[in-house]
């Protein structure tokens, strides 16, 4: 006589709780999500971020993105460290935000941890940044030659501390 054998995907759980194909609905938050039609993602597991700029006259200026690492003599001559010529090995990112015709002290920003924001009475940039950042560290220096804003964001990221 064959047994078939058993796996994970066999066990169940005691008592009353109907078994996971029923078509009952669980509460709480741990409950069953359950989209739109075909939708891949529920909402409440999509990070939204709120910004409308459509009502806003002010243009969206140029802005340039560039990440930067701290390169060591070990890590250029020796290649005794873990960098790579990778962004994943990058623990800055700079950004070059062209503000023409306008002056420093009109312009406005705000870094929190996953956005910059910034306002000038002539332009309008609400940024996304690709990974967290620390607003702490991070700075801002105004080129009044070429009126243009560098912001330098210290990356924070879940495994810098391996990494580096």
């Amino acid at each position: 006589m064959l047994h078939a054998l058993k796996g994970p995907g066999d066990i169940k759980a005691s008592g009353d709780i109907k078994a996971s194909n029923s078509q009952e609905k669980h509460a709480g938050p741990h409950g069953i999500l359950k989209g739109e039609k075909n939708e891949i993602w529920h909402p409440a597991e999509v990070k939204t971020i709120e910004f409308s700029d459509d009502q806003d006259p002010r243009e969206t200026p140029e802005y340039e993105m560039k990440f930067k690492q701290s390169v060591g003599t070990e890590d250029v001559f020796f290649g005794m460290g873990f960098k790579t010529p990778g962004t994943a090995s990058c623990e800055w990112l700079s950004i070059f935000i062209n503000l023409p015709s306008e002056i420093r002290e009109k312009v406005e920003l705000s870094v929190e941890s996953e956005a910059i924001d910034l306002r000038s009475p002539k332009y309008r940039l609400h940024l996304p940044t690709p990974h967290p950042v620390d607003p702490n560290v991070s700075t801002a220096k105004w080129h009044t030659e070429t009126s243009t804003l560098e912001i330098s964001l210290r990356l924070v990221r879940e495994l810098d501390g391996i990494n580096f």
